[in-house]
């Protein structure tokens, strides 16, 4: 009878503290020491000895990144291999920091919202991160610094996911038993101590947004541009969703007899379904698109591209595509007599009281609707 696998909890991982040995299944085991620190183990029989090898503190490994690196151990012992030996290989061997990130990005592709995500943290790796080519056990806090301190209070934002993409590459590394020690790009207790707060350097942003005035004379130029990022931007402008929201839609999203777009939660900035009622100029656009694919498959800066490089003649100013859902806001708030949680439903923000929220979702979805309508009418009056 084989052996039950996966016995542990990550409530039982952060709660358990009886000193010694915790099985999870399959040779792999949570060390809990007299000193109260826990670690991963994995123990196996080689050459009809007892073999323990460690998988790294639960600090940085999670119980499924432990079962994830005890399941590819295990099938090196399934080869005939000892994983302690490939370990060490592998080690010599010296894997680049290009190809730990590489190997990160296709193992948890699959989890991501979209594609793009995957690209972005190959792309701001490849701008910012340690180079490609350093081997992944001898990057330490030198060199994360060297990556970080030009960009730290000139591009915070970027500065700060760069730095927490560096880390959970090297977190991958160490489990994966590539690299040793503590992890150099850690914020807490480390970096926090070399470099300000975000928050005391990051320059207060708010996203350019057209005068909604200007709105409908730059709609009725955009026939002049690119088509297919010309639709994408229209669509955008119409629904006021976000600019991700767009580019990751999928068909199966569309119901053009109910005339709603429905945005999974899981693509949803806040985390909650949107529901959008489509307007006869939005649903236009969709029945004019190709269902072979995606209906806006675009990288995040087509539309953008539009907005400012260049800049439509007499619209100069750097304006974003996000910066559209505040015309929207500011015309229905100035225009329109539709009160106010109907506008702010329309852009996904959220109602705090819960109950009401559910209810205004259901609810409010035809004045939504006359509102969307009334947009799409002002945007297109010339």
């Amino acid at each position: 009878m084989a052996r039950p696998i996966n016995r542990l909890s990550a409530r039982a991982v952060q709660t358990l503290t009886k000193q010694g040995y915790h099985a999870d299944g399959g040779g792999l085991y949570l060390l809990v020491k007299p000193t109260g620190s826990k670690s991963w183990v994995l123990r196996f029989r080689r050459g009809g000895r007892l073999r323990e090898m460690g998988l790294g503190s639960t600090q940085v490994v999670s119980l499924q990144e432990a079962r994830a690196a005890a399941l590819e151990h295990r099938k090196h012992l399934a080869s005939g291999e000892d994983p302690i030996d490939a370990r060490r290989a592998a080690r010599s061997a010296g894997a680049t920091f290009g190809q730990a990130a590489e190997a990160y990005i296709d193992a948890h592709r699959a989890g991501w919202k979209n594609n793009a995500q995957a690209d972005q943290w190959a792309q701001s790796l490849r701008d910012y991160g340690p180079a490609e080519s350093l081997p992944i056990a001898q990057i330490n806090t030198s060199l994360v610094m060297a990556c970080l301190k030009p960009i730290w209070s000139t591009k915070t934002e970027t500065a700060t996911r760069v730095r927490g993409r560096i880390e959970r590459v090297l977190d991958w590394a160490k489990v994966h038993g590539l690299r040793e020690g503590d992890n150099p790009a850690r914020w807490r207790g480390h970096l926090e101590n070399l470099l300000p707060k975000p928050s005391k350097v990051k320059p207060k942003r708010h996203h350019a947004a057209m005068p909604f005035v200007d709105v409908p004379a730059f709609m009725a130029r955009l026939p002049e541009r690119d088509a297919k990022s010309r639709r994408a931007l229209r669509f955008t402008i119409l629904t006021a969703a976000r600019t991700e929201e767009v580019t990751g839609s999928t068909w199966a999203e569309f119901d053009l007899e109910a005339m709603l777009w429905t945005v999974p939660a899981s693509r949803m900035k806040g985390g909650r379904e949107h529901v959008v009622p489509l307007t006869s100029a939005a649903a236009g656009i969709l029945a004019g698109l190709p269902r072979s694919a995606p209906p806006f498959a675009l990288s995040e800066n087509a539309m953008l591209y539009l907005v400012q490089k260049p800049a439509p003649k007499g619209f100069g100013l750097p304006y974003t595509v996000h910066g559209f859902r505040s015309s929207f806001r500011d015309w229905a708030a100035e225009q329109t007599d539709f009160p106010r949680d109907v506008a702010e439903m329309a852009l996904a923000h959220a109602i705090r009281d819960k109950t009401e929220a559910a209810y205004r979702r259901g609810a409010l979805i035809e004045k939504r609707r006359g509102l969307m309508e009334s947009w799409a009418d002002y945007c297109l009056t010339l």
